[in-house]
């Protein structure tokens, strides 16, 4: 009978040590899913900003011909073309330089403005960045 008893507490032990350490652990996987879903969330966001202000080379043209985005922003030109083009200030404020098929350049706009800018070696590619508050 005390055998019978002192297997009881053993296993009823056992299970309040198990419940106990489950109930540690649930907590922490949780909160560890909850951050590894927000560093998610944020990297998509962070994409879809920089998507956002994107501007595609292909067919020797600029796609979006005009493209508005905020004082602090980076515009990226991606070259989805064969030849290789650049992103040119009319005004010379800023340059890619040329840049070939695959490739990006980044550009971040600090002041309010309209860019009018063209390819240097295509010059017949134009289009505009136009920079708010």
């Amino acid at each position: 009978m005390i055998a019978a008893v002192i297997v009881v507490v053993l296993i009823v032990g056992g299970l309040l040590l198990s419940n106990k350490q489950a109930s540690q652990t649930v907590p922490s996987q949780v909160e560890e899913t909850a951050e590894s879903v927000v560093t998610q969330v944020q990297e998509v966001a962070d994409e879809a900003a920089m998507a956002k202000n994107s501007v595609e080379m292909k067919d020797f043209a600029f796609s979006p011909k005009e493209l508005t985005v905020k004082v602090g922003s980076t515009v990226t030109w991606t070259n989805n073309d064969l030849p290789g083009h650049s992103a040119t200030a009319d005004d010379k404020s800023f340059d890619t330089g040329v840049f070939s098929q695959g490739e990006s350049a980044t550009v971040t706009f600090d002041k309010v403005g309209t860019f009018s800018y063209h390819c240097t070696p295509h010059p017949n590619m134009k289009a505009t960045i136009i920079v708010e508050e």
